[in-house]
């Protein structure tokens, strides 16, 4: 599920939040998330993707994080910040292609303990391929998570088909 494309003008919103830390810009663009997602389900648990701790001593906060915090907070669904962890800091995504994203983020992410019958959403900033995604929920299911939902602020649209 996802709130918006990631197209003017909420990339730049997206890049303001993440890169210049407009905590206010966060919030609206949390609160973008807890509209798209308000007719789904609710999991048991939600997770943010997590950042490295380069990244997060880089920019001093993991933006999915703040948005998780407050999609969970808003529909009293516990946040676990800890049982999902990013093992091995791997290079941005940007530029990559799909195949190379998934080889990028094979054996990044790690899970501590069993989430047996869980429901678990994750949520994050911006989903383009969906290799991170699709990488988390791979372990949080090895995990025994029972159904994994992706929750994004934007996802990068995808570009036209040719012919």
């Amino acid at each position: 599920m996802t709130a918006f494309d990631y197209r003017f003008p909420i990339d730049r919103l997206v890049q303001r939040f993440k890169f210049s830390a407009d905590l206010a810009t966060g919030a609206y663009l949390g609160d973008a998330v807890l509209r798209a997602v308000g007719t789904c389900p609710k999991p048991d648990l939600i997770v943010a993707s997590p950042a490295s701790p380069a990244r997060l001593k880089e920019r001093g906060f993991n933006p999915a994080q703040l948005v998780a915090c407050r999609v969970s907070s808003a529909l009293g669904v516990a946040l676990d910040s800890r049982i999902v962890t990013k093992v091995r800091h791997t290079p941005p995504q940007t530029g990559l292609d799909r195949a190379a994203r998934r080889r990028n983020l094979r054996g990044a992410f790690a899970v501590r303990g069993r989430l047996d019958g869980i429901r678990v959403a994750v949520v994050d900033d911006v989903m383009t391929t969906g290799a991170t995604l699709s990488a988390l929920a791979g372990v949080l299911k090895d995990a025994g998570a029972a159904r994994v939902s992706g929750w994004v602020v934007a996802r990068t649209p995808e570009p036209p088909r040719e012919g």
